[in-house]
């Protein structure tokens, strides 16, 4: 039995009401908390979360943001049609240090290596680039199988299941989610999903992984601790079609979606079974994230999620207070 919703902690209207596609929690030295927002009309807002005002607008471009990443001194930027570009985070701002032009229409997100500063970009034909922060192209992933046909990447998720030992899980078109260990740049594992994944995220303390897709199912997948094996576990159905984004929390108790209903589903690990349904937002949610530390203003690691309705809402769900 789900439990009755509470409300969010605060409730951030973007910038004119622009569509949120892409948000980013970022903790910079000083105790400065920001969270970005990435933005339909190529802007990215930053946050400040002692106020919850903007204190930053960074022009990037004139496409939707379609995904942020923020390191200790850098800003890596996805517009949408294949743009990149990576700021270098200086005293006065962010400049634009590096531009990666794929000219790809998709919606599939990059993911990074941020130790190694290494990105995994997306492109036609099944393909994945790797480069690096400098925008130097240092590897690829494509299959060599040619059955089954793949069709572009959709959705992908950057893992570590040991030291020195990374792998990127790659949802393709045609429903194929496939294990790229990026030692040897060789796929060593696939599965056939319900339909075209539209998000993936991996839980490596419950050694399962997440899919949410087009279809009115989650589905639950594990990784073979010996083999690497990708093997299909638990559907999970719920009321509406559509997902954009699964996300496992850090503590690995819950994970949530975010779907084209506007509504935000909190799932517990151990059960599997819904704890909550949020329905906070009018339209579909682009994207949920969890912050990695906890933000001085309510103490807590606090989940952030933001949608074509132009608001951001900010949650602090079933975290244990020390």
């Amino acid at each position: 039995m789900a439990l009755l919703p509470p409300d969010p902690v605060y409730t951030i209207r973007n910038v004119d009401n622009t569509p949120v596609f892409s948000l980013a929690f970022n903790f910079l030295p000083g105790g400065l908390e920001r969270l970005l927002a990435g933005s339909k009309n190529g802007y990215v807002y930053a946050y400040n979360l002692q106020t919850n005002r903007v204190q930053q607008k960074i022009k990037v471009g004139q496409a939707p943001i379609l995904h942020l990443l923020h390191t200790e001194d850098q800003l890596v930027t996805q517009e949408k049609g294949g743009k990149y570009k990576i700021f270098n985070l200086t005293n006065s701002g962010y400049q634009e240090d590096t531009l990666i032009d794929m000219d790809y229409p998709g919606f599939c997100r990059f993911e990074a290596n941020t130790k190694l500063k290494t990105l995994y970009v997306p492109d036609r034909e099944s393909q994945v680039y790797i480069f690096n922060f400098a925008g130097e192209k240092i590897g690829s992933l494509k299959p060599e199988f040619s059955d089954p046909k793949l069709g572009d990447p959709m959705c992908m998720k950057y893992i570590e299941l040991a030291p020195e030992k990374s792998y990127l899980l790659v949802g393709y078109e045609a429903g194929w989610l496939v294990l790229w260990d990026l030692n040897t740049s060789q796929a060593i594992g696939k599965l056939q999903t319900k339909e075209c994944p539209m998000s993936v995220d991996f839980c490596k303390e419950q050694q399962r992984g997440i899919i949410g897709n087009a279809s009115d199912v989650i589905q639950i997948f594990s990784i073979g601790r010996k083999d690497l094996s990708l093997v299909h576990g638990t559907d999970i159905t719920i009321k509406n079609h559509g997902i954009n984004k699964v996300q496992s929390r850090l503590d690995a108790k819950v994970f949530v979606s975010g779907g084209w209903d506007g509504h935000i589903r909190i799932f517990s690990w151990f059960s599997l079974r819904p704890l909550v349904v949020l329905t906070e937002h009018k339209r579909a949610i682009q994207d949920v994230v969890y912050s990695t530390q906890k933000v001085s203003m309510w103490n807590a690691n606090i989940m952030a999620a933001g949608g074509l309705d132009g608001v951001i809402t900010l949650w602090d769900l079933y975290n244990q207070k020390q």
